[in-house]
């Protein structure tokens, strides 16, 4: 157990490290890969990544219960029987790897009939690569995803993190090296089919080697597999409603003449910072996702599992708001340095796609909880429905307000999907939803407060420069956690960051006692 807590530990603070560079790269990557590539260029890259990660859907959901399965059958029946499910998700991802990679040769092949009035023929023959390139780094990484579904499911969270670090790092500057010698986005498709190749190669290998695991394919248990496509269907139906929201906004910008790729380069800056918020608050939940599922397996009580969920959702909530508030205070100016005027409406769609993610990013353990107790069908359905509007209301808005009338619809579904409905559903079956936002909610308030105290401010002070710029943001980070720490964290959360010091200040004394 010591080992497993180590491991967490580490885990979460590489996970932070990583997120930390990821998110820190791009601030000096991201405005030099638009000026070698081109607004155009950029947003047919984007484009062509878009449609290609429809093909995610072909795994109809089955690579969310590999780790579920895995933990269930070395805890209930142990190691032998765990290798025996380890091949069987091996032959599955197999055959859906190969199902990918011909479907997708398909869709490279039909591209014309979907873009030829929007693209000109260049830009159309420079997509099929893009898009075939994409198509095998797809196949590729299903092939292999069982071994990392193992990695995670062992809980060897310290080479994980180091190789998503590795992943991290690497990739940008590989990309950056191909720029300049000319090989513009197909350059940057090629590195990353090399790179998630090697990436796969180690994952494979410490597997076998180190976790010391391997697929068995003698005895294996199909009759598991019906259970595991009636659960994973569910899960396949979310993996649609994602799909909705994230690519299809993207897919049909693209369709129109006078937005095309220019429109999806301005969209997807704006999505970057979206992304930014949902991975440094999801983080801590998806290294917990296996003890949450051990929780549910040793028959927690909802009780026990709700407090859990409140005591990660104020943690996320406390990193949301930071990041959310900081940027609605100081976005404009940072979207104008970081990727040039052009990409001023940026900005709205960043704003219009962060407000309405809140809920469910500071949720997101009790997402894990449900899917655990295999109760996510009602989820599942309701996320449907909603997506279907979001893509209908989405196709009319955008025809007279851009891609703000495509971020604004994405928003309101968001709030009806996984903001109302879900904590209704939360709250039926047992879950303390109600206790959740007692505890959560008076965190919103210094954000909303300083926030609006800068905004104000900004009316008097010119944050375009950029050395203005820095310092205020210094300013707001250093008022926000004062704030925080003073009137709002509780003794657990502060000893989180409490107790590396202490364990510094610790060793520095016991060095001296020696």
């Amino acid at each position: 157990m010591k080992k497993e807590g180590s491991q967490l530990k580490a885990g979460i603070v590489l996970n932070y490290l990583n997120m930390g560079l990821g998110n820190l790269i791009p601030i000096f990557y991201t405005p030099i890969m638009l000026e070698l590539l081109g607004q155009s260029e950029y947003g047919l890259y984007k484009l062509s990544s878009s449609i290609t990660s429809y093909l995610s859907l072909i795994s109809l959901g089955i690579g969310s219960a590999i780790t579920r399965y895995l933990i269930k059958s070395k805890t209930e029946e142990g190691k032998e029987a765990e290798e025996r499910i380890f091949g069987l998700f091996m032959t599955i991802f197999r055959i859906i790897a190969v199902a990918a990679f011909l479907i997708g040769t398909i869709l490279t092949m039909c591209l014309d009939l979907i873009y030829a009035k929007s693209l000109s023929s260049d830009e159309l023959a420079r997509m099929k690569i893009l898009v075939f390139l994409m198509v095998c780094n797809t196949s590729l990484s299903f092939a292999v995803s069982p071994y990392i579904s193992v990695a995670t499911a062992h809980e060897q969270f310290i080479f994980i993190q180091c190789m998503n670090i590795i992943s991290t790092c690497v990739a940008p500057i590989v990309n950056l090296i191909l720029l300049y010698l000319g090989y513009a986005s197909i350059g940057m498709a090629s590195s990353s089919l090399v790179i998630c190749l090697i990436i796969n190669i180690c994952y494979l290998l410490y597997v076998r080697k180190k976790i010391q695991i391997k697929p068995q394919y003698k005895n294996i248990p199909f009759r598991l597999l019906k259970e595991i496509l009636t659960f994973s269907f569910w899960i396949f139906l979310s993996n649609i409603v994602s799909q909705l929201y994230n690519s299809t906004d993207t897919i049909m910008i693209g369709m129109i003449p006078a937005l095309a790729t220019t429109g999806v380069a301005v969209y997807n800056v704006g999505g970057t910072f979206n992304s930014i918020v949902l991975s440094l608050t999801t983080g801590i939940s998806s290294l917990l996702s296996p003890k949450t599922n051990k929780m549910v397996f040793s028959g927690a009580s909802n009780r026990e599992l709700s407090d859990f969920a409140i005591k990660i959702g104020r943690l996320q909530c406390y990193i949301a708001t930071l990041i959310i508030s900081g940027f609605i205070a100081f976005g404009r100016p940072f979207i104008y340095f970081y990727a040039g005027e052009d990409y001023a409406d940026a900005y709205w769609v960043a704003i219009l796609m962060m407000i309405p993610n809140v809920v469910p990013l500071i949720q997101s353990v009790f997402l894990s909880i449900i899917i655990a107790k295999n109760k996510h069908k009602f989820r599942s359905i309701v996320y449907l429905g909603i997506a279907i509007l979001n893509v209908i209301g989405t196709w009319v808005l955008m025809q007279n307000m851009g891609i703000i009338g495509a971020a604004l619809m994405t928003g309101l579904a968001l709030i009806l999907g996984q903001g109302i409905a879900m904590n209704i559903y939360y709250k039926k079956i047992g879950l303390d939803i109600v206790g959740f936002w007692k505890k959560v909610f008076p965190i919103f308030i210094f954000p909303v407060l300083i926030c609006a105290a800068t905004l104000l401010i900004a009316k008097y002070i010119d944050f375009y420069n950029i050395i203005t710029l820095l310092f205020g943001i210094v300013i707001y980070t250093i008022v926000f956690c004062i704030a925080n720490w003073l009137f709002m964290m509780n003794p657990y959360e502060k000893s989180i960051i409490l107790e590396p010091f202490k364990k510094i200040m610790n060793r520095k004394s016991a060095n001296k006692s020696a």
